[in-house]
C-alpha cells in the first residue's frame, strides 16, 4: 500500500516472516515519524526505500485511525507544508487525473 498523508509518504507492505507485522518503509526518514513518532527507523543505505520499521499489525490500525481521527484539513494538497513533498504529491495528482481522463474516454 502506498499512503500519502500531509506530512509524507510511506510504503506499508505485509513482513515476510512475521504474519501478525507489517514493514513500513520510507524515502525519508520523518515521514515514518508522522505516523510513528516514537520509532526510530532502521536505514539500509543501498535500498529502495532507505527508512524501515517493522510493526505489528494493530500498531499500524491504530496509527492510521489516529490520523483519521485527528484530520481536520478538507483539501489535502493545501495541508502539505513542506514545498518539495507538495511538488511531488502535485506529480502524482497530476499523473491521477490524467488517468482518470483517459478511463472515462476523455
Amino acid at each position: 500500500m502506498w499512503l500519502f498523508v500531509s506530512g509524507g509518504f510511506v510504503s506499508i507492505v505485509a513482513h515476510r516472516s512475521q504474519p501478525m507485522h507489517v514493514l513500513v518503509r520510507a524515502r525519508h526518514a520523518d515521514h515514518i515519524g508522522v505516523l510513528f513518532p516514537d520509532l526510530e527507523p532502521t536505514v539500509l543505505a543501498t535500498a529502495d526505500y532507505r527508512f524501515r520499521v517493522v510493526v505489528h499489525r494493530t500498531v499500524l490500525q491504530r496509527a492510521l485511525s489516529h490520523y483519521v481521527a485527528n484530520m481536520e484539513y478538507d483539501n489535502f494538497k493545501a495541508s502539505i507544508r513542506n514545498e518539495p513533498y507538495h511538488e511531488v504529491c502535485l506529480d502524482v495528482w497530476r499523473t491521477m487525473w490524467a488517468y482518470g481522463r483517459r478511463e472515462r474516454g476523455g
